[in-house]
């Protein structure tokens, strides 16, 4: 179904998440916990497939071996529901009051005026997204309820906008692609909120083995706005298409690759937050796709305004499951793309398990600047940095920068 919907729509991220359906989801980063499943599961969950290329690499490590026992996520669930509909909706919340009383004393000798001024303000933190896929006219399906079966749609009319900002789905071993998408181009979704519930002291190779990730869409100019993923494997994952775009992104603790960009198309990465990658971005083909012709040379990808952590994970590749390791920010290749980093804050606590020289930027940098690294690890940074990056030790740097962005995302923290 197909309708108008308003050119420009203002709401609150607080409200894709929980305002819309009775849905909480904790504002502080999950780490390794020693539960087994640190979000409830429903009592029955139907089997998903999916699928995954393979991806090469090696190399050896170093981690440390004391994690942190991390809060979790909770969520309240709902009946499941599923809705297609053209009717938009716009919420706006901001309110502010101020009242002045003036109070005039009069005495047989003197006149005293004496002003009081009482503001009294009651504001939710909101932001402005422009140029959603909710704007357009394609369209329009709406997901609510909290699920543990997928939204599985390989036929998606060109321009259809995934309304998500009142869903969220329970990832799991037997719901490894939660939001699997195909179809026409110019696609998106807004909000939405992937959960894992995978073990969070699974080694690298037990999630891998798995294959899952938060979201995979093979559709050109695929748009993701606002999408919460916690727990998984992969985080976000275009496949065959032609570019995508991802702001307003709130992933963590994810297992392996934040966005594993390995059919190497060109994207744009604005204003996310990445609190807890394996590794950050991936452009690694495997030997299959590297047969089949994909090459990002002369395209791409441009990554602003973001924030981006890599979180050492129990059992690293290659490690013990008694080890903390991570990857890199960058898994990069020969046909890999040309990268833009512009406003963006970057930190690591440890080496790379793949070793210091792979803590770098990549040989295809195009532009750059205005970028900060923290650095949390002994001795000075790893790798060189461009000029474009300043190093920091201060941790604070990394935690101011967190909760800027979870206020102006409608965000709260305990």
């Amino acid at each position: 179904m197909s309708g108008s919907r308003k050119s420009r729509r203002t709401w609150a991220l607080a409200v894709t998440l929980i305002g819309v359906s009775p849905l909480l989801v904790a504002a502080t980063s999950p780490g390794p916990g020693s539960n087994a499943q640190s979000l409830s599961t429903p009592a029955s969950v139907n089997a998903v497939g999916g699928a995954k290329s393979n991806r090469g690499g090696n190399g050896h490590g170093r981690w440390s071996s004391k994690p942190p026992k991390p809060p979790k996520l909770t969520t309240t669930t709902t009946t499941p529901t599923t809705t297609t509909t053209t009717t938009p909706t716009t919420t706006t919340t901001s309110t502010t009051t101020t009242t002045t009383s003036t109070t005039t004393t009069t005495t047989p000798t003197t006149t005293t005026t004496t002003p009081t001024t009482t503001t009294t303000t009651s504001t939710t933190t909101t932001t402005i997204l422009t140029s959603t896929c909710l704007d357009g006219s394609g369209p329009l399906v709406t997901l609510s309820g909290t699920l543990s079966t997928a939204y599985y749609n390989q036929g998606l009319p060109a321009g259809t906008c995934i309304d998500a900002r009142a869903v969220a789905f329970l990832a799991s071993p037997t719901l490894r692609y939660p939001i699997n998408l195909d179809g026409g181009d110019g696609c998106g979704i807004v909000g939405g909120a992937v959960l894992g519930q995978y073990d969070r002291t699974w080694t690298w190779d037990q999630m891998h083995t798995i294959n899952n990730a938060g979201i995979a869409f093979n559709n050109s100019a695929f748009t993701i706005d606002g999408l919460r993923v916690d727990n998984v494997e992969d985080g976000i994952r275009p496949q065959p298409g032609t570019g995508f775009t991802v702001r307003n992104a709130w992933l963590s603790y994810v297992r392996d690759d934040c966005v594993e960009n390995d059919h190497v198309q060109p994207g744009l990465i604005d204003d996310s937050l990445f609190d807890g990658c394996y590794v950050a971005l991936s452009e690694r083909p495997s030997p299959a796709i590297a047969a089949s012709g994909w090459d990002g040379r002369g395209q791409l990808v441009t990554v602003q305004n973001s924030l981006i952590r890599l979180q050492p994970m129990p059992g690293p590749r290659n490690g013990l499951p008694t080890d903390l390791g991570n990857g890199e920010f960058f898994k990069w290749s020969d046909v890999a793309t040309n990268l833009e980093l512009d406003n963006n804050v970057f930190m690591a606590e440890q080496v790379s398990q793949d070793g210091a020289d792979q803590m770098g930027v990549p040989s295809t940098l195009v532009s750059c600047s205005n970028n900060v690294m923290v650095w949390l690890g002994n001795g000075p940074y790893p790798a060189p940095l461009p000029a474009c990056f300043t190093v920091t030790t201060d941790r604070s740097v990394w935690d101011a920068a967190v909760a800027n962005w979870l206020a102006r995302h409608g965000f709260t923290t305990p």
